[in-house]
């Protein structure tokens, strides 16, 4: 099963690494810094992956001018808003080592996803570029090691939801950060497997697949329906509210909804079951329903009759 993100608007950018750099998607194809290597022997989606050498400094890039209209973080970009999806294994410890971004140390600081030895984290820019907040999530990917990345960043409201899939185990863990200052928008190169100047001190080493660059926030389902390769747009039952709760709709039964402060609630389908909600605290309450109780209707015309039993007294029966 393969993704499928010829329908999505919201996609920008799609690197499947077919023995090529180019953009599945639109217009952005990188530009090959020192002959970048593809592998089949070891990828994630289709027929190959990228396989960066960090000592021949190998990296791919698109100058921020010849980037397609709505790319994320182009300049000019005032929704500052962008989503990046890919599959990492690398093969050695970089401090830092980038990964995807739009990152000049030049004064020219907007976005770089890092493994920084081996830890995960983004670089956010500020102060016209000339400044950098890191976000840290104390994530660790290991060489060797398959693991999938989901970044959806909000550089206006100062957000960022970072999720990473372990392959090993099939282990999930999320990240839930915020950041001090608005993001910067400029214009240095969009890159895969470096920043802005090539260096090759902090050059990617190892391989990437299916990079996949959105305009648009995602939420978990999403990132995880592009892990699994089931990705398809549009995905109805997957909605973000006004108010940022991730709601999950379902076309069979209606039994998922949110509240009017919109909260989660499941809602059984048995009255014994009752109801799963959660309460204004993010505490997840179960309500049990009981039974209702039974009901007596008054029967029309009744007619009584007195009954015995042996060594009972007689009493009345409605007939």
């Amino acid at each position: 099963m393969a993704n499928d993100f010829s329908l999505d608007p919201r996609v920008k950018a799609l690197y499947q690494f077919e023995n090529s750099l180019n953009d599945g998607k639109g217009g952005n194809h990188l530009t090959d810094h020192n002959t970048v290597g593809f592998t089949s022997a070891d990828k994630k989606e289709g027929s190959y992956a990228t396989d960066f050498e960090k000592d021949s400094a190998e990296w791919g890039s698109r100058p921020d001018s010849q980037l397609d209209a709505g790319f994320p973080l182009k300049s000019g970009d005032a929704v500052k808003k962008i989503a990046v999806c890919f599959w990492i294994k690398p093969e050695s410890y970089i401090s830092p080592g980038y990964l995807v971004a739009k990152y000049d140390t030049n004064g020219r600081r907007s976005l770089a996803i890092v493994r920084d030895y081996a830890w995960l984290k983004l670089y956010c820019g500020y102060n016209n570029g000339d400044s950098a907040e890191t976000i840290d999530t104390g994530y660790q990917i290991n060489n060797g090691e398959w693991y999938h990345v989901g970044v959806s960043l909000d550089g206006v409201n100062r957000t960022a939801y970072i999720r990473v899939f372990r392959a090993s185990n099939s282990a999930v863990t999320e990240y839930f950060k915020t950041f001090a200052n608005p993001l910067h928008v400029e214009d240095a190169d969009f890159t895969i497997g470096a920043r802005h100047d090539g260096n090759a001190s902090y050059c990617h080493d190892g391989l990437l697949d299916e990079v996949v660059v959105f305009n648009e926030l995602l939420t978990a389902k999403e990132i995880d329906a592009i892990r699994s390769g089931a990705y398809s747009y549009p995905m109805s039952e997957v909605r973000v509210e006004a108010v940022g709760a991730q709601v999950a709709y379902t076309d069979q039964d209606g039994l998922v909804r949110v509240d009017a402060a919109g909260f989660m609630a499941a809602f059984g389908l048995f009255a014994e079951i009752g109801e799963v909600r959660v309460n204004a605290g993010g505490l997840m309450v179960a309500y049990g329903m009981a039974l209702p109780p039974r009901r007596v209707f008054p029967a029309p015309n009744p007619r009584v009759r007195w009954q015995t039993q042996t060594g009972k007294r007689k009493f009345p029966v409605l007939i």
